[in-house]
């Protein structure tokens, strides 16, 4: 019941798809590919929980990690895409879902992301 995570990197996007079970070291795993984008400038973080079952404590902790490296940052967006309602109320009660966009899918926050 381990969890994985896909990673895509489209037009300077950083795409994570999460599945599975998310657990202390997936995360750590996604925290090290967040920071080692960041330093090559990607502005742009769509986070896809779709294929997610559930996250743990330990696991949103490391999301904290990665919304407080730039939270009050005017450059770089991070975008939550189908959060499951198992794992939606951490996210809330932490404060994360104050400082990202939610979308309800994947689609719809790489849309949004689209040059006008």
């Amino acid at each position: 019941m381990s969890g994985k995570i896909n990673y895509k990197y489209i037009d300077k996007i950083f795409i994570a798809e999460i599945a599975g079970y998310a657990e202390l070291s997936l995360m750590e795993g996604l925290v090290e590919h967040f920071f080692k984008k960041l330093d090559e400038d990607y502005t742009n973080f769509v986070f896809d929980f779709s294929g997610m079952t559930l996250i743990n404590s330990s696991a949103l902790g490391k999301l904290l990690e990665i919304i407080s490296e730039v939270m009050g940052s005017d450059s770089v967006r991070i975008l939550f895409c189908s959060i499951p309602t198992t794992s939606k109320l951490g996210m809330i009660s932490l404060g994360i879902l104050n400082y990202v966009d939610e979308y309800a899918s994947i689609e719809e926050a790489l849309q949004d992301l689209k040059p006008e």
